[in-house]
């Protein structure tokens, strides 16, 4: 039994002994296993699989235990060694008690031998060289596509386009820093904004989706050669602005001061000196506007152009009372040669509106429409004098044009039944005929809305005419109204 016991021992001893891992159900498990008996001249040992992550590196070990056959384990550590891994596996083996307990991966390249890689060189230094410089070649191609596209980008992002792509997950990349401050007038188009652009204070127009057209005839109509005048209103740029919610369009402008000539006639009263400068400063943007000027070596032909929406809501006051003509949304431009196209006649507001507009008997050329404007021109003109204090008589409060016979709102048939069929226009009061300066301006706009529009002032004509009237002194042109030659004192003096 002593001799039993001591042979087990040593049996025990020689027995080889192997970490084992695997995995059943989900659940993993590391262990310790004694292997079964080998020919005693191959011996036994352990072994080891696992994979490794080709981002992370992270091991991952999917077997472990006792091998067999272990021909190739003459490690007394698992090293696997191979270069060429299947399947991103590895696998090494090892002889001795739990030698796999612990695994690595040391791969070890074959070195070519120097002689044949020398000689292999110098046989194959022409294709070498080939392939060297068509890649350089290439490269340098490349490299010259780069810049290219990159100076062609730059150039079209310095040019302000007039739309935007707002495929664009960037869309206010190009858009200029503007600040909006307050609303100061509401439209058909949308709304004005006074805003603040660096130092410049600018005035910013900004239009709903659903009048688009009018965004883009306007910025049309300030792009043409010869517009930039100082009575016409000045462009500064456009821009499409996205946003989750909506889609905006922005014309920038120069801001005017004193906003509208309407707005400003309900706030104040004119002296002669005002009304000659903005009636004449307002009839010289519009004739600017209808005139046609040739080209230069520098210049395009400025095209003559029509208004088609002329009031005092679109004629705007600089600082200084200075007029210049804004909106040009219905604008419409007469290029040489070309017909005025298949266009609708009876735009505008209706107020405004000629009654050649009214009735739909519209002449469809050149001078047709630019009548229709002097017509309107002849009402703003009206508005203009109905504010003015060079009489001397009472100055009633500012009323639009028709506003005392039809109302603040007329409709197209009242429009139609008094303008048209009874050719009626603002009243013409007593005092004004009294004072030279203004009879001459009230007879001046009696020829701008005259019924026959071929009977019609031109713009150019309006525009002669009113410079005249600025340049004669103020007490040239009081009329006296009684037998005696006596001036009431307040007219006397205020026209001398």
């Amino acid at each position: 039994m002593v001799i039993k016991g001591s042979l087990s021992r040593a049996r025990l001893a020689d027995e080889l002994r192997c970490v084992t891992y695997a995995c059943k159900d989900g659940e993993c498990m590391e262990g310790e296993d004694i292997c079964d008996e080998t020919e005693p001249e191959r011996g036994g040992g352990c072994f080891v699989v696992w994979t490794t992550n080709n981002v992370t590196n992270e091991i991952n070990v999917t077997m472990k235990g006792c091998f067999t056959h272990p021909t190739d384990c003459n490690h007394t550590e698992c090293v696997d060694t191979s270069t060429d891994m299947r399947k991103n596996l590895n696998f090494c083996c090892c002889r001795g008690n739990l030698c796999n307990k612990e695994q690595k991966w040391v791969p070890i390249s074959t070195k070519a031998p120097e002689l044949a890689e020398s000689v292999d060189a110098e046989a194959n230094w022409p294709i070498i060289l080939v392939i060297s410089l068509t890649s350089f070649v290439i490269a340098l191609g490349l490299l010259w596509v780069y810049y290219i596209t990159h100076q062609k980008q730059a150039m079209f992002n310095e040019i302000p386009t007039v739309e935007p792509d707002i495929s664009s997950s960037s869309t206010n990349i190009s858009h200029r820093p503007i600040d909006l401050k307050d609303i100061k007038a509401r439209g058909r188009f949308g709304v004005v904004w006074r805003a603040q652009l660096g130092n410049q204070e600018v005035a910013v127009k900004i239009f709903p989706m659903q009048e688009r057209q009018s965004w883009i005839t306007e910025q049309d109509i300030f792009k043409l050669p010869r517009m930039n005048h100082p009575n016409i209103l000045e462009f500064i740029g456009c821009e499409k602005r996205v946003d989750m919610a909506s889609t905006d369009f922005w014309l920038i402008t120069a801001y005017c001061e004193n906003g509208s000539l309407c707005d400003f006639l309900k706030a104040h009263t004119v002296s002669w000196t005002d009304l000659c400068k903005i009636a004449s400063t307002m009839a010289r943007g519009l004739t600017h506007l209808h005139e046609e000027v040739q080209g230069t070596r520098t210049d395009g032909l400025k095209p003559s152009i029509a208004h088609r929406d002329f009031k005092s809501k679109n004629v705007l006051l600089k600082a200084d009372l200075t007029a210049c003509i804004a909106d040009f949304g219905l604008a419409l431009v007469f290029t040489p040669g070309k017909s005025c196209g298949d266009t609708h006649g009876q735009v505008g507001t209706r107020r405004y509106m000629a009654p050649e507009v009214l009735e739909g008997a519209i002449n469809f050329t050149r001078d047709a429409f630019l009548r229709i404007d002097v017509y309107a021109c002849g009402l703003v003109l009206w508005e203009l004098v109905s504010r003015c204090t060079v009489h001397g008589g009472p100055v009633d409060e500012y009323r639009l044009p028709f506003e005392t016979e039809l109302g603040p709102h007329p409709t197209l048939e009242e429009m139609q039944e008094n303008v048209v069929m009874k050719k009626l226009r603002p009243r013409i009061f007593d005092p004004w005929r009294n004072h030279a300066g203004l009879n001459a301006i009230c007879e001046t706009m009696e020829d701008c809305w005259d019924h026959d529009a071929e009977a019609r002032l031109s713009s150019s004509c309006v525009l002669e005419r009113l410079s005249q009237y600025a340049r004669f002194p103020q007490r040239q042109f009081f009329v006296a109204t009684n037998t005696t030659n006596e001036l009431p004192t307040k007219i006397a003096s205020e026209s001398v």
